[in-house]
């Protein structure tokens, strides 16, 4: 199955039309605030209930909106975890290739459903794209999956840092640092996202000499290390080898480093990110 590229939705979110929950409870507001204000003599005196009932009625309207995010998210789990148990079943890496692709377009087809909620409520298109940019970055659509990773939530550490990861692919160097720049802002005691930059930055075929490279990564694993407060074990060990003229060594990091496919991990390590998704 082929996924369609992204189409703008009208409504807020995408720029476009209203975010329904907002008004249902801007009305309620007025409404409140006109009644109150009749029966109690005064508009002044309706003020107060309005805005309470309209904070209540927001509250009320946005958690039902991101109630149904999360059963669509748990659904998008389950179709992840039993694709994870059937790559176990299979033997051929093109079998367990095929296995995985089908269901990240399943998986995508259902967080879609979730951009008619996103009429709803602000924050519901850029979880979605965040994690549909996810799911295409998982099966390596590196090209396909920038936009929907530019679109997610910059919070989120790892939509930024495949982002970044995505541009180090396309060989597009500014816009692979502007990426974990932006990350960095929101996550500064995030190690391993200093890490997987300074890892991009170190292996850049940008023109630069490998000892300016080098420079640069240790620059950048040294601001991490001073934001993470040395936390990173794997962070300062990265950045003495690198001080000490040595490579850096991310496989401590695991299977949350396999996933940026950056380096191919073993036949059984494979798995394990497979399980773990």
């Amino acid at each position: 199955m082929v996924l369609a590229e992204k189409a703008p939705l009208m409504h807020l979110a995408a720029g476009g039309g209203p975010l329904y929950n907002f008004l249902i409870s801007l009305g309620l507001i007025l409404g409140v605030t006109a009644l109150a204000g009749f029966l109690l003599g005064g508009a002044q005196y309706g003020i107060a209930p309005g805005v309470l009932g309209g904070v209540i009625a927001y509250w009320l309207l946005a958690r039902r909106s991101f109630k149904r995010v999360e059963l669509l998210s748990r659904e998008v789990g389950g179709i992840m975890e039993a694709a994870g148990r059937k790559v176990n079943l299979q033997r051929q890496p093109k079998q367990q290739e095929a296995v995985m692709q089908a269901a990240i377009d399943q998986a995508i087809k259902k967080l879609r459903g979730a951009y008619a909620i996103a009429s709803w409520q602000w924050g519901i298109r850029a979880q979605m794209d965040g994690q549909i940019g996810q799911l295409l970055f998982m099966g390596k659509r590196f090209d396909r999956a920038k936009p929907y990773l530019k679109d997610g939530f910059a919070r989120v550490w790892t939509t930024r840092a495949m982002l970044g990861v995505c541009h180090f692919k396309g060989q597009a160097w500014e816009a692979m640092n502007s990426a974990f720049a932006e990350s960095e802002k929101h996550n500064k005691k995030q190690g391993m996202l200093y890490a997987v930059w300074a890892w991009c930055v170190l292996n850049a075929k940008d023109g630069r000499k490998s000892d300016q490279r080098r420079d640069h990564a240790i620059e950048i694993l040294a601001r991490g290390e001073k934001k993470t407060e040395s936390k990173d074990p794997l962070l300062q060990k990265n950045l003495e080898a690198l001080r000490n003229g040595r490579s850096m060594r991310m496989q401590g990091y695991g299977n949350q480093w396999y996933m940026f496919h950056l380096e191919r991990p073993r036949q059984a390590q494979t798995r394990q990110v497979i399980r773990g998704r």
